[in-house]
């Protein structure tokens, strides 16, 4: 062993800790090093110690800047070494008298691009404990890689200070400290780690990492640390999402997560307006939680994700302020435990399998989103439009779709002529009637996960058809002004919704044309404010077949008549035809399902024994009713 080690040393107003950081490297048992002081900027005297130090050992370098912190210290480090191999020490810890050595031998024994040591802490005193971080007894010797969960993610730890870095393998990436964020560190080594084909982990304690520990550090959180800790996390999120790593990073993640909400928790430096401006900024980091499947550890922490998932921070920040003052109370000890997962979370972790390919499609969509030319107005906007301009809607959905490119759906068989309409109304550009396509065309918000992952997959497959038939110079609505429940995550809007929709025919004069076992409205109070309600009956399945006789019927009732239509694409078709002939006719769809699950407050789909549910199984079988208002409603039958 006769390579130069490059040991980079930043220091900013160290004076109280220099002399045992800087004795501890020249005292090493390996002695071909080069010393690399950077004084960033110190106003205390760490520069003249660093200076006095260099007239001492002619290995010692020093360099004096404007403070650039601790990224572009390491930086300068970094442009400043010679050597064959790279090792980092911070101002205030030291290393054991072997360190380089040992670290020396295992790169070279095992041609790694970086090893990874083991270290042990020390108090603020300089006492060192008595046992390594890492069990020695657990962790052994060997080749740490990105597909091993189990003990890789305990061992890589963020910092670089327990690394020796094969310099080539630095210059080959290109790789820097970002300068001026939290958590350059993990930024630095992820991306080496993610990047890296040969990693060796060993079991000698390599470094002491002084623990300086007070109520006060994590209570002193501005909000420039939150945002900056944010763009840091994202950068790491984007390198695990960017190189398929997703499932390594989970383990990181549940981690990082639970350390940053307590530093939020406990911060007694930000207002309300900054807590709310920090959560919202944050907010796509929280909702990993749910897309990544990771579990929390306390219940608390799961209603905080719940209500920053929900946007109810106002709600989120009362269950902070519970906890922080809960959290004042603990000792030490049990406030650290708490931020930490625990090792039945990390197998939690690996126990609920993700979808890692899902999860890339989904990234690769919402790229794709960010540059739609297609306007779709979201559920409110779409519901004010019908009402306030007295427009049709025809809606097209995944079925639709479908069936304009050669499939079939449950309770439609393909037909050419369907088809055929179908892809005309919806190619074509007009203003009598409002088209509705699926949102999922240009986000994925607020879905359950069931739901997310289904049009996940249906818009990896359809998206670009999709794109094929639509129009950039019109405005389109929501196909899901019918799906007002079941499908999202935070229903708390929901009442907003079917309110809005009421509205839509109170004091009408309402025809209902709908499939045999529809009976749309029927056991609830979806429709009890209309003026009065005259139902067409149509064949359940494969209604397209009847469609003559149907719309004949419908031409049949007054002109200011609203319309109302649950007739799978038959009612899209329906729709179009009769707003070219004047009349207001609305493709209404699940809405009466959406509405019962709504008022029985369910969380899953869930078979309604009276009505056709689709989606559900069984939900084909129906059981008969007596009422005689539906039945009085009833003017024509099409079978």
């Amino acid at each position: 062993m006769n390579e130069l080690i490059s040991v980079i040393v930043p220091i900013y107003n160290a004076e109280k800790y220099m002399e045992k950081c800087v004795k501890s490297i020249m005292m090493q048992t390996y002695t071909k090093i080069e010393i690399i002081l950077i004084d960033d900027g110190s106003k205390d005297n760490s520069g003249i110690i660093c200076d006095e130090y260099a007239k001492k050992d002619n290995r010692i370098k020093v360099v004096h800047q404007e403070n650039k912190g601790l990224s572009g210290a390491r930086n300068t480090g970094l442009e400043e070494e010679t050597g064959e191999y790279i090792m980092f020490l911070d101002s205030d810890d030291i290393f054991p008298k072997d360190a380089c050595e040992k670290m020396l031998y295992s790169i070279e024994q095992t041609n790694a691009d970086y090893v990874v040591g083991n270290y042990t802490n020390m108090d603020e005193d300089g006492t060192i404990w008595n046992n390594p971080v890492f069990d020695t007894t657990k962790y052994v010797a060997y080749k740490m890689s990105i597909e091993d969960y189990k003990n890789s993610f305990y061992t890589m730890n963020s910092g670089v200070w327990n690394k020796i870095f094969r310099k080539k393998f630095l210059d080959d990436l290109g790789v820097r400290f970002v300068e001026r964020l939290p958590a350059e560190d993990a930024i630095f080594t992820t991306y080496c780690f993610i990047n890296s084909k040969n990693v060796y982990y060993v079991p000698e304690t390599v470094y002491h990492y002084r623990l300086r520990y007070s109520d006060s550090i994590s209570s002193n959180c501005s909000k420039k640390y939150f945002l900056g800790i944010n763009k840091a996390y994202r950068i790491i999120y984007n390198q695990f999402k960017e190189s398929n790593n997703l499932g390594f990073y989970r383990f990181f993640y549940a981690k990082s997560m639970n350390y940053i909400l307590y530093k939020f928790i406990d911060s007694d430096q930000l207002t309300q307006e900054e807590r709310v401006d920090i959560l919202d900024n944050m907010k796509w980091f929280y909702m990993l939680s749910n897309e990544l499947k990771i579990p929390t550890i306390l219940k608390s922490v799961k209603y905080i994700i719940e209500s920053i998932t929900n946007k109810d921070y106002a709600q989120t920040l009362k269950y902070c302020e519970i906890l922080n003052q809960v959290r004042k109370m603990l000792p030490k000890e049990i406030k650290e435990k708490m931020s930490k997962p625990n090792a039945s979370t990390y197998r939690e972790i690996e126990e609920k399998k993700m979808d890692e390919n899902l999860l890339q499609v989904k990234q690769n969509l919402l790229e794709e989103m960010k540059n739609s030319k297609i306007t779709i107005l979201g559920i409110e906007e779409s519901i004010r439009k019908i009402k306030e301009d007295k427009k049709s809607i025809a809606r097209f959905g995944d079925g639709e779709l479908d069936l304009i490119i050669g499939g079939k759906i449950g309770f439609q068989n393909y037909n050419a002529e369907l088809s055929k309409r179908l892809e005309e109304i919806l190619k074509e550009k007009q203003d009598f009637c409002l088209i509705g396509i699926p949102d999922a065309i240009n986000k994925l918000d607020n879905l359950t996960e069931e739901s997310e992952a289904f049009w996940i997959k249906n818009m990896e497959r359809t998206r670009e058809i999709w794109l094929k038939y639509l129009n950039e110079d019109m405005t389109y609505c929501t196909a899901n002004i019918s799906r007002l429940y079941i499908r999202y995550n935070d229903r708390s809007e929901c009442w907003k919704y079917f309110s809005m929709m009421k509205e839509m025919w109170e004091n009408r004069d309402v025809v209902i044309c709908e499939g045999e076992f529809t009976r749309l409205g029927i056991g609830n109070d979806l429709l009890k404010n209309c003026k009065s309600i005259k139902r067409i009956i149509c064949p359940s399945e494969d209604a397209f077949r009847k469609y003559d006789e149907i719309i004949n019927a419908l031409k049949k009732v007054p002109k200011d008549t609203l319309i109302l239509m649950a007739l799978g694409p038959t009612a899209t078709v329906l729709a179009y035809d009769l707003a070219k002939e004047g009349y207001q006719a609305i493709d209404i769809g699940h809405i009466d399902i959406e509405y019962e699950w709504y008022l029985k407050n369910v969380d899953k789909k869930e078979k309604i024994d009276n009505k056709y549910t689709n989606e559900v199984a069984n939900g084909d079988s129906v059981q008969d009713i007596e009422d005689s208002e539906y039945q009085n409603q009833i003017e024509t039958m099409i079978q």
